[in-house]
């Protein structure tokens, strides 16, 4: 999983932790930068150096990357440009604030839905992170290819590591998802 990867899961489970959950409905591209995944509040769970990295990471996100977002033709010509340039302007992204972005239904189903703590019996044949084939009738921990912990939950919307007898985010707050 790479950065777009993890900013494109990290965003479907911010917006699915609102209340109501906001999945389904259409954000600005301003409001995705400043309100719903400000690079402040999600530096750690996206695993990025600088504000410079998160922008550019966004920037690629936003021109139609992987088909994570529906997107614009404006938006992605205007950012497409940008990221083969040879040093690519962040600041672009001001410039396309405005141009509203929505989830992919077929993308955004493949983000699992954070569950409580213990082994995994491989009721799916394919991880829900990598798509890797699972063995299947054992119970899981780890999945053997990309190493993601299927035991471990985590909170919809900071991502960090929820125990299963929590009910709120130790660090933020919010309240621990339903056991599955």
């Amino acid at each position: 999983m790479d950065a777009v990867d993890r900013m494109f899961h990290t965003l479907v489970r911010a917006l699915r932790s609102q209340n109501p959950p906001a999945d389904a409905t259409s954000f600005s591209a301003g409001e995705l930068h400043d309100r719903i995944l400000p690079y402040r509040h999600f530096r750690r769970e996206l695993n990025l150096g600088s504000n410079r990295e998160y922008e550019l990471t966004l920037m690629q996100l936003l021109s139609g990357a992987r088909g994570y977002l529906d997107v614009d033709e404006r938006l992605r010509d205007v950012l497409g440009k940008e990221l083969v340039a040879t040093v690519p302007d962040p600041g672009r992204l001001r410039d396309v604030a405005d141009a509203d972005v929505k989830l992919s239904p077929a993308k955004k189903s493949l983000v699992p839905v954070a569950r409580l703590s213990g082994p995994v019996r491989a009721e799916r044949s394919e991880c829900a992170y990598c798509n890797g084939a699972l063995p299947v009738g054992r119970a899981l921990h780890y999945c053997p290819h990309c190493g993601q912990n299927l035991q471990v939950a985590t909170c919809n919307a900071c991502g960090a590591e929820i125990e299963t007898d929590w009910r709120h985010c130790v660090v933020c707050g919010k309240a621990a998802p339903e056991p599955a």
